[in-house]
């Protein structure tokens, strides 16, 4: 987005549009704006004449080349509202907040299941808990990220990969850990960093994956899901103010940038060290707007985290051995 043009009158703006093939009127222009999809033009008086004129802010005229171009796929409001302000323009706050508070309901709901699922396991109905993951594993999912994950391991490892992940989210870390024999737990530990998106090549390496996985990547993992637990979710949209959220969206945006530009580097690193799979700026841009929102909800949270639940973060330890972690 250009800041630094001067202000736009609303003729160049229709002219602009027209120039690339859009049939923009005046009147659309003033719904856009009215609607919160602009923003709206402030009044400025004429130099050498009475009266005065309305003068949109720099950076509108490419925000309406986008939004005309969007609209050729999508019309409805909130969806063209949302992708307008994840590029980086201005969009009133008011069109945003029901996307978070969805989001955030939906995360409510899932810590809600989350503590039946343990109510169950903690009244040794462990059969019936297992039988649970067994059958959402199988059926149909609606969650995109999870239909993508099934494909990625196959639908004969999935209920693993939801059991293991489960596994985090234990007080106790050793509730999950009674495998059969090491090789079944190497098998395990296979199935949850592919599911998670590691790359096959690293994966199949046991002592990298090993060292990353139970040094570095699963004690976050715990870290995240046991403050996950303890947060007030659905109030947390109504505690973030505008400014807040557009930083989280705009941190959000930049470090997806930064793992993009980075990509074409990952050649030069060493063997043992960790891959992903994807893009994760590709990823993100190809979820529905509901999983944005909830992505976004979570970055929103972590950076608003109490200093008491960021004490807790595991720390790496670099030592003689393999990399461990310690609070």
């Amino acid at each position: 987005m250009n800041i630094d043009a001067p202000f736009e009158k609303s003729t160049e703006l229709l002219l602009r549009a027209q120039q690339q093939g859009y049939a923009l009127s005046a009147y659309q222009l003033v719904r856009w704006h009215r609607a919160g999809l602009l923003p709206r033009p402030g009044q400025y008086p004429l130099k050498g004449a009475r009266g005065t004129c309305s003068l949109y802010p720099p950076g509108t005229g490419e925000q309406i080349l986008l939004l005309c171009s969007l609209r050729v796929r999508e019309r409805r409001l909130a969806h063209l509202a949302w992708q307008i302000w994840l590029a980086g323009y201005r969009v009133e706050d008011r069109l945003i907040r029901p996307q978070l508070r969805q989001a955030a309901t939906r995360i409510s709901n899932w810590m809600q299941w989350l503590a039946d699922f343990k109510q169950a396991l903690s009244g040794h109905d462990v059969e019936q808990a297992l039988d649970r993951i067994e059958r959402y594993a199988e059926g149909p999912l609606r969650s995109h990220p999870l239909r993508r994950i099934r494909k990625r391991i196959g639908r004969a490892h999935f209920s693993t990969f939801l059991a293991r992940l489960l596994d985090l989210t234990m007080e106790d870390e050793g509730e999950g850990a009674s495998l059969a024999d090491d090789y079944e737990r190497q098998l395990d530990l296979r199935i949850l960093a592919r599911g998670l998106g590691l790359e096959k090549r690293f994966v199949d390496r046991q002592e990298a994956l090993s060292s990353y996985l139970l040094g570095f990547l699963l004690p976050r993992l715990r870290w995240f899901f046991r403050w996950s637990q303890k947060l007030d979710w659905q109030g947390l949209p109504e505690r973030v103010t505008p400014f807040e959220v557009l930083q989280a969206r705009d941190d959000l945006r930049n470090w997806l940038m930064r793992l993009g530009n980075a990509r074409p580097h990952r050649d030069r690193l060493p063997r043992e060290y960790p891959r992903w799979e994807g893009d994760a700026r590709e990823l993100f841009e190809a979820l529905p707007m509901a999983d944005q929102a909830l992505v976004l909800v979570i970055w929103l949270a972590l950076r608003t985290l109490p200093s008491a639940f960021l004490d807790e973060m595991p720390v790496l330890i670099i030592g003689p051995g393999s990399p461990s972690s310690a609070h």
